[in-house]
């Protein structure tokens, strides 16, 4: 993934949350996991979402925490410290499948499928079309296979 395709996240993001009617400040210049842990905080503050992401973080990390993070702001999910908490377990699950459905939505999908229509959709196929790491391009395929888009 390219920083074009970062960039483009990052004024989808921006967009989505003044859709909303919040004004985003993103921040991904911050050392947030040297101090933190964490590679990205999102709370909201007024009509206001703060993103942070780790300044360390590659190029597709930073579009995947970016991505989880508004998923986060816009669901209001909460204090997420308690990481043993099953509402916090279910609502980091259902983040990450929001991540992938977003950063990766049904038409492009189709697309990829289109590009390879004489093979079986396979993971790799997101790595060389979208430049994704292979575990996220695996996670992507299984969850569109679960829920039937891909056979």
């Amino acid at each position: 993934m390219g920083i074009d395709s970062y960039d483009d996240f990052l004024i989808r993001v921006e967009n989505d949350l003044l859709g909303l009617g919040m004004t985003p400040v993103i921040l991904d210049t911050m050392p947030l996991k040297e101090n933190s842990g964490l590679d990205g905080v999102a709370y909201l503050k007024g009509n206001k979402a703060y993103i942070f992401i780790d300044k360390t973080l590659s190029i597709f990390d930073k579009a995947k925490t970016l991505v989880e993070e508004y998923h986060h702001a816009i669901s209001d999910i909460g204090n997420h410290m308690d990481y043993d908490a099953t509402l916090a377990h279910n609502d980091e699950i259902d983040a990450r499948e929001s991540v992938i459905k977003y950063m990766t939505p049904e038409k492009v999908i189709l697309r990829v499928a289109h590009e390879y229509e004489d093979q079986p959709f396979e993971a790799w196929m997101l790595c060389e079309y979208l430049g994704y790491p292979l575990d996220f391009a695996q996670e992507t395929v299984s969850l569109y296979r679960r829920n039937g888009l891909l056979s």
